[in-house]
């Protein structure tokens, strides 16, 4: 696989692995996890744990109010790409996750070339989240060896018991050792049209052309969007995640409720047979 160099623009939005440029992306509300978590090849194991009640020699333990409302207010963990925004060929499965938050739920790959670590997260809260920010910390031997944090996620606003997926960007993978082990917490922001709060598009259509990846995108937030508009892809193998490019959309200027925007994707030569591309951009 072909890979190019890294150039980091804090200014400017996420864009392709080759090259990756960094953007500053607003912080506001914060619902923080932090889980320990090995970067591997392998997906997590889809099908459901089934709990037992805790019991004692007298039998069941009764269950408080407070624990009977949680088990109420439970989220119902959803199919990948249930909310219809994302586009593409892949169709991973990825286990629930931890219960009442965000967590990730599976660590692919570390590309020391081009600095990246690719994740998958379920949001198991009840309200949907948007600005999503992660920052990951990696530890070799209990030592720090590596910061990161990502640049933007797809679908750019996850919705409650939904799968979304993003990269860390670390400047010194090179250094970070292959058994290291990552800690992530993430900031987000309530769902709304607020703005430049994060808007996702609708992938529409997406058609692997030649050596690159063409499409289009609708608005279909119900308010007026602004760019640019990242397009991301991400590329599987199986449920495991494997790569990662991304481009921006032809079009940069406000799209209205209903419209729509086009992009390519080149694959700079690779060939990737399952796929998802997501198209995000801000609110007006």
């Amino acid at each position: 696989m072909s890979r190019q160099p890294v150039h980091q623009i804090v200014s400017e939005p996420a864009t392709s692995l080759r090259p990756v440029n960094i953007s500053l992306r607003i912080a506001v509300a914060l619902a923080a996890t932090m889980l320990p978590l090995t970067a591997c090849g392998a997906a997590d194991d889809p099908d459901k744990a089934e709990s037992t009640p805790a019991s004692s020699p007298g039998g069941t333990v009764p269950q408080s109010e407070e624990t009977q409302e949680t088990e109420e207010a439970a989220v119902e963990p959803l199919p990948f790409n249930a909310s219809g925004l994302l586009g593409g060929t892949a169709r991973p499965r990825f286990n629930d996750g931890e219960s009442g938050e965000v967590s990730v739920v599976q660590v692919g790959p570390l590309d020391p070339e081009q600095g990246i670590l690719l994740f998958a997260f379920r949001n198991n809260t009840a309200e949907g989240i948007s600005h999503i920010d992660w920052t990951a910390t990696a530890r070799s031997g209990g030592s720090i060896v590596g910061t990161g944090s990502s640049q933007g996620t797809i679908p750019a606003q996850v919705a409650p018991g939904e799968v979304g997926l993003g990269y860390i960007f670390f400047e010194n993978a090179g250094a970070i050792p292959g058994n290291a082990e990552y800690e992530f917490s993430v900031e987000t922001s309530p769902v709304d049209t607020s703005s430049y709060n994060t808007a996702p598009l609708t992938v529409t259509e997406v058609n692997l052309v030649g050596q690159a990846i063409v499409g289009s995108a609708t608005n279909q937030t119900g308010a007026s969007t602004e760019g640019p508009y990242s397009v991301a892809m991400y590329c599987f193998e199986g449920n495991d995640l494997a790569w990662y490019t991304s481009s921006f959309t032809e079009q940069d200027g406000p799209i209205e409720d209903g419209g729509t925007a086009t992009f390519t994707v080149d694959l700079y030569g690779d060939t990737c047979a399952k796929y998802v591309i997501g198209v995000d951009g801000y609110f007006s």
